[in-house]
């Protein structure tokens, strides 16, 4: 019984790490979205300095 628990507790350590992961992945994921949408234009458009004709 006791090998038993022991890899009932590897599998819930795992599934925790994974959880983990995909909550820290989702939180990125939704910072970065969210702070290209919220970024103010910059005046920098490119290596020109005037624009083309």
């Amino acid at each position: 019984m006791s090998a038993v628990r022991a890899a009932r507790g590897r599998l819930g350590e795992c599934l925790e790490i994974f959880g983990l992961r995909l909550v820290l992945l989702a939180y990125w994921g939704t910072v970065s979205v969210l702070s290209r949408r919220c970024a103010k234009p910059s005046a920098y458009r490119g290596e020109s300095v005037r624009p083309r004709s």
